[in-house]
């Protein structure tokens, strides 16, 4: 696609065109030069083309901008991100080459025509479709492989979309235009991911006939929670209890990790809420060879009954007990 092209005047629009009014001018257009409308005819066709690219810089305001900025020279040099990557020789449009986004999806505006077969099926995209996949704590925090199982819908190959066989309806689908196929991928979950976050899948998304680029699959993840790791960002949090002795004696005990148990010596003294971190036992960034730690928070157990014995040692023990522990409380 040659940048030099001027989108406002393939819409008929000047430069300070509303959104409505791009809108309408492609409605207008798009339904004159459609192919199905004009069957054989490659200079409509052609246009067509022109109309609907046009259309896609234009209602897309990020695009837009990028697009005025292109025309009126800003960029020099090059850049490769955003709805279209060119570079450019001396001067602003000298050996310019521009790779534009995906096709707009102008089902919406006439979808009647998309629908019908003929030359212009299949144009657009498929819509994306969205599925929730509950996921192990563990599983998230390791990385793993899961299968997944899902419906896929489709064009219906024998109407190709249209919903009809002749004046009928068609029978293959009903009249709705698409099927649905059972469809199972193997989808790799990311040590580290995060609640919420998506893995897409391209290519997996609704179909479409003809030269109709299919949609893609999003898979959001959901975590099962652990019965007693919890996550706070990258790091591990773990309520463990200790006994009585140990917190007041030390100890060394086996703690559990995600990547499996580990030896973790309890100082002697230790009261309730004390906090141990282990560094490096937390979650793998997706993004980088850093993880986060663990931190172990101590809940001293204490003893309890009733018996005789248990009170007078209760009591023995009394006299060892710091009298202003709550002073100045109250």
């Amino acid at each position: 696609m040659d940048p030099k092209k001027n989108h406002y005047e393939t819409l008929g629009l000047s430069e300070g065109a509303s959104a409505d009014e791009v809108r309408k001018a492609f409605r207008r257009l798009a339904r004159k030069h459609h192919p199905d409308v004009n069957p054989g005819d490659k200079g409509a066709e052609a246009k067509f083309k022109e109309i609907n690219e046009a259309h896609e810089v234009l209602s897309d305001p990020k695009k837009r901008r990028e697009y005025d900025a292109i025309r009126k020279g800003v960029f020099t040099g090059g850049f490769g991100e955003g709805p279209f990557h060119w570079t450019t020789g001396e001067g602003p449009w000298s050996g310019a080459r521009v790779s534009w986004g995906e096709p707009a999806d102008i089902e919406e505006i006439f979808g009647d025509l998309l629908r019908g077969g003929g030359p212009g099926a299949g144009i657009g995209r498929g819509s994306d479709l969205t599925l929730e996949l509950s996921v192990d704590f563990l599983d998230m925090a390791r990385g793993t492989v899961r299968e997944v199982l899902y419906r896929r819908p489709k064009a219906c190959r024998t109407c190709r979309g249209s919903g009809r066989s002749g004046r009928s309806r068609c029978s293959a689908c009903g009249g709705r235009g698409q099927t649905e196929s059972e469809e199972r991928i193997q989808v790799k979950i990311p040590a580290g991911a995060k609640e919420g976050s998506r893995i897409r899948v391209a290519g997996k998304g609704e179909g479409r006939e003809g030269s109709g680029k299919s949609g893609d699959l999003l898979i959001l993840l959901r975590m099962i929670p652990h019965p007693f790791f919890r996550r706070d960002g990258q790091d591990v949090i773990l309520d463990l209890p200790v006994q009585y002795s140990e917190a007041v004696e030390g100890a060394k005990i086996s703690v559990p990790t995600i990547d499996g148990p580990v030896s973790v010596t309890v100082p002697p003294g230790t009261s309730s809420g004390k906090k141990l971190r282990l560094k490096g036992r937390g979650f793998p960034d997706p993004g980088s060879s850093a993880r986060g730690d663990q931190y172990v928070i101590l809940q001293v157990a204490v003893p309890g009954g009733r018996s005789k014995e248990f009170l007078e040692l209760v009591e023995r023990i009394r006299k060892f007990e710091d009298p202003n522990l709550r002073s100045g409380w109250n």
